[in-house]
């Protein structure tokens, strides 16, 4: 409601000034005290509005349902191709993901490391992890595709790499209603 009032007495004072050249005189001291008062009175609201009500902690969500735990053996991955992808130190992955548990898989962070085996002798390039979305019912497959990215090795591209792939930090949720 202030701020009608306001804008009304600013719009009245700018009209006066308009048509009232003796009038002219007091608009700008009048306008500015106005807009002083809108500025404190906004202030007042903010300050008083964020410190009326005290914030309360997030109750943590609970559910009769038990708890569903997926453990890393119950998660398969096959035909995993890694691509070389753009910018040259990147990697698209793409292959299949089976949930051969009794719940939900909803997602997990697949932890790979990149290895260059030439000759048998391995230098390790770089190890990235990716999250991977999946809501995978019960004993169901998925396609997986997600990108990698390693540091750029000082040596050039890798000659044999070599993956190392785990799967790590699975989040489940029961398969029942």
């Amino acid at each position: 409601m202030l701020w009608i009032l306001l804008a009304a007495a600013s719009l009245l004072i700018v009209g006066l000034a308009v048509w009232e050249p003796r009038f002219r005189k007091l608009a700008e001291p009048v306008l500015s005290v106005l807009v002083a008062v809108g500025l404190i009175s906004a202030f007042v609201v903010w300050w008083t509005d964020d410190n009326a009500t005290p914030r309360e902690p997030l109750s943590p969500v609970t559910t009769d349902r038990p708890v569903a735990t997926i453990g890393e053996n119950q998660i398969r991955l096959e035909n995993l191709q890694f691509e070389k992808s753009t910018p040259a130190s990147s990697y698209v992955v793409t292959g299949t993901v089976h949930n051969d548990s009794t719940a939900f898989l909803d997602y997990f962070t697949l932890d790979v490391t990149l290895d260059d085996c030439p000759a048998g002798t391995c230098r390790t390039i770089g190890r990235d992890d990716a999250l991977i979305i999946a809501r995978i019912p019960p004993g169901q497959s998925a396609a997986l595709r997600t990108s990698l990215v390693f540091p750029a090795p000082r040596a050039g591209p890798p000659e044999a790499p070599r993956w190392t792939t785990a799967i790590v930090k699975i989040q489940s949720s029961p398969a029942g209603p």
